[in-house]
């Protein structure tokens, strides 16, 4: 997601000044939580957040770009659409209609938000008793009429179809260990198992999965610089494919090596056709073959006992891979956005 960008009025003050006062009335809110006894750990994630989201939001005055100030979001206006706005951003969906996090882990989100905002209502002093409203004008709660997830129920992915890291793992043990015997084909259980671990590590859509090349031209997968690419990355407002360029993990590098080396040179047209996952006619793997795969697979794994929703899909591994990304790095909410 790209910075949000304003232009405002002509500052009457300094940045470093406006900045200052930025920076104590965040710090009025972060003191509340120290006094109410909440943990160091809890106290710094929440500390990270707030100042992280105003720094990403740049605005433009007379001086130049610079942050956004707390003072400039707390109206009913433009204030309450930058709040709709973030939360629409981590209630978008995924190509199957279905949100992709989990709808407790956007609720955190706002409440953080929210809990800055209803304090600095209740408190809404810079430094000894000087106003935010003597100083910078009127503030109001820009959470007022916000109502989150923003996504109706009807497109909310059920809490269950979540995937937690130990569910994961398991899928990914019995898909190793058990599945290749069920099925008695080696090469289709390898490429599967591939799929879902590069799916579950890097949250990649099952579009951007089959279309990615080995070698030649396009090829997409730099083991040297620890990098996996895209060239089917969803484009803002329907602008077309885009390329995009993720890290690449110790265990999806791994096991794509093990793929290269062992797996795919099984496949027909292997030396020719420049695709990834191939089908065992030599074929570039479709959609459609990948979906009915992995609903195979989630049939047998809870046949035999593994701890998966009856109806979980493969767009399910992304909506897992962003909801366990963010409650782990609650930090790095911005670049998962981008």
């Amino acid at each position: 997601m790209s910075h949000l960008q304003v232009t405002v009025g002509i500052p009457q003050r300094s940045h470093e000044e406006m900045l200052n006062d930025h920076k104590r009335i965040l710090q009025n809110s972060i003191d509340t939580l120290i006094a109410r006894g909440l943990s160091p750990n809890t106290i710094e994630r929440y500390r990270w957040f707030i100042d992280r989201w105003f720094q990403q939001i740049k605005v433009s005055d007379a001086i130049g770009e610079r942050q956004i100030f707390i003072w400039e979001v707390m109206n009913l206006g433009e204030g309450r659409k930058r709040i709709k706005d973030f939360l629409r951003t981590l209630s978008a969906t995924d190509d199957d209609g279905q949100v992709c996090l989990r709808a407790g882990t956007v609720r955190a989100y706002a409440r953080e938000l929210e809990r800055l905002f209803a304090h600095t209502m209740e408190w809404p002093f810079i430094q000894g008793q000087q106003t935010i409203s003597s100083k910078y004008g009127e503030i109001q709660n820009p959470f007022t009429g916000v109502e989150y997830p923003l996504h109706s129920r009807d497109i909310l992915r059920a809490e269950g179809f979540f995937l937690t890291p130990d569910q994961i793992l398991e899928l990914l043990v019995f898909l190793r260990e058990v599945y290749p015997g069920l099925t008695n084909r080696n090469i289709t259980a390898g490429r599967l198992y591939t799929i879902v671990m590069l799916t579950t590590e890097t949250g990649m859509r099952s579009v951007e999965v089959i279309n990615l090349d080995a070698f030649g031209d396009n090829q997409d997968i730099f083991y040297d610089k620890g990098v996996i690419q895209t060239r089917y990355g969803k484009g803002y407002n329907s602008s077309g494919p885009q390329t995009r360029v993720m890290d690449l993990t110790d265990r999806a590098a791994v096991t794509l090596k093990q793929y290269e080396r062992w797996v795919r040179p099984q496949f027909l047209n292997h030396l020719i056709d420049p695709a990834l996952f191939l089908t065992l006619t030599g074929q570039r793997l479709s959609y459609s073959t990948l979906r009915d795969s992995f609903k195979r697979l989630v049939e047998a794994a809870r046949k035999h006992g593994v701890n998966l929703p009856p109806k979980l899909t493969i767009h399910d591994l992304r909506a897992s891979f962003a909801t366990n990304y963010l409650e782990a790095n609650p930090e790095q909410f911005w670049e998962l956005m981008e």
